[in-house]
């Protein structure tokens, strides 16, 4: 099984790079490919005891990749894999969307939360991965599919009434985190956004100590079983249960030299939170430009940094401003933990990203999703059922309509101006 693992992860930079290449066996000797390398080396492939590997999640392998190959006997394009994804993701988010509204407003709006799941669909970023799809994009599109689906069990096992019900969704949700973890390990920090949940059902008083334990147990074994798994793995080609290859990367710079530092932490916050894209006067009249954190610094290490935007620039995540205002004198204590844990581990994994990866909109994928839901949320609940008069909640109901228009307006020219530029540069640049 390793060998057919790096097999299929060393077939799909096949084509990448315009370099040497090596040729690839499948461990059958049935399947051959040319894999291009850059100085005799693979770039960007985990390099360990004279092997390659590739330091990516295995999800998209097990789930696509694997199924995919023993059907067709081909290995799925990037786009495809990534299209796959994406499709699953579009009803996961639209899902979760409309769960969350449900399950934590007193009263919808269905205008409101229609035009959300709009915005969530494409401020979470997955038409823009999609577009820009390579061997890069795939993990994170996978991140994202089982971020949504994690957040997705977890809040309905908090609607639900019935313990068979619960410990189902917490099954689920267990499932949903173990494939997190073989897609975009550095998402796992949203694990503390279901702690209020796990705390509403353990000092519930409407369940038994043996229905709790049910409930426990229900996500605990999957969740075990999904880390035993991804720790052999580790094990096998590392020789380490902790150990995920990032270090041994054949990159510009040694990853082990990255570390927290506390000179990156507002520069993490204006790339990642602040910074807006600039406005062009051609079509689609977006520019994503190429930023330079050394210029006008001195922060004396390497960091990885390429093209950006900051999160306000989707117009609704504005609404994480509500969340004091709107969290003041609310009983529901699961719906504060959520909301409040949310933004903050949103806040802390782009100081994890900027001090361990670097900056780029692939990155800003870790931290949308999680950011514009919760934003529409407060958003919704601010014009819904926080004012009293009908004239100030026609004003709000207006002026929320148009944020969320202009997020999903965002997220869509993002798929035509991106890292990748694919679509303008191939079809409208010729």
């Amino acid at each position: 099984m390793k060998k057919i693992i790096s097999f299929i992860f060393l077939s799909l930079i096949a084509g990448v790079l315009h370099a040497e290449t090596l040729d690839v066996n499948s461990p059958d000797g049935k399947l051959s490919v040319k894999v291009s390398v850059d100085g005799g080396k693979a770039s960007y492939r985990a390099f360990y005891d004279g092997k390659f590997y590739s330091y990516f999640g295995i999800a998209p392998v097990l789930l696509v990749y694997f199924p995919f190959y023993f059907i067709t006997h081909a290995l799925p394009s990037a786009q495809t894999v990534c299209f796959i994804l994406s499709a699953a993701s579009v009803i996961a988010i639209s899902a979760l969307t409309v769960k969350i509204q449900t399950a934590f407003l007193k009263r919808v709006n269905l205008v409101l939360l229609l035009l959300s799941v709009f915005a969530v669909e494409a401020g979470s970023l997955i038409f823009t991965v999609q577009s820009s799809a390579d061997m890069y994009y795939t993990a994170t599109q996978s991140g994202i599919l089982f971020l949504a689906l994690f957040l997705l069990f977890t809040v309905s096992a908090y609607q639900a009434e019935s313990t068979l019900r619960k410990c189902l969704d917490f099954a689920l949700s267990g499932v949903a985190i173990a494939f997190l973890s073989m897609s975009r390990p550095n998402m796992l920090v949203y694990f503390v956004v279901a702690i209020p949940v796990y705390l509403n059902t353990l000092l519930s008083k409407d369940f038994k100590f043996s229905q709790k334990l049910a409930q426990v147990m229900s996500f605990a074994v999957p969740t075990a079983l999904g880390a035993a798994f991804v720790m052999w793995y580790n094990y096998a080609r590392f020789g380490s249960v902790f150990d995920f290859g990032a270090n041994y990367q054949m990159t510009v710079h040694d990853v082990s030299d990255y570390s927290f530092s506390a000179a990156l932490i507002l520069p993490s916050m204006y790339y990642y939170i602040l910074k807006l894209p600039s406005f062009g006067k051609y079509f689609p009249f977006l520019k994503i430009d190429f930023i330079n954190i050394f210029k006008n610094s001195d922060y004396g290490k390497y960091i990885y940094v390429t093209s950006t935007v900051g999160a306000l620039s989707f117009p609704a995540v504005f609404g994480a401003a509500l969340a004091p205002s709107s969290l003041v004198g609310e009983k529901n204590r699961t719906k504060c933990g959520v909301i409040c844990l949310a933004i903050l581990s949103a806040l802390f994994l782009a100081y994890f990203d900027t001090c361990f990866a670097g900056i780029n909109i692939r990155y800003l994928a870790d931290i949308m999703l999680v950011l514009i839901l919760i934003s529409t949320l407060l958003l919704c609940d601010f014009a819904t059922n926080e004012l009293k008069s009908d004239k100030t909640k026609i004003i709000a109901f207006t002026i929320v309509s148009i944020m969320l228009v202009l997020s999903f307006a965002m997220g869509m020219l993002l798929i035509l101006n991106n890292e990748r530029d694919y679509i303008l540069e191939l079809y409208f640049n010729k």
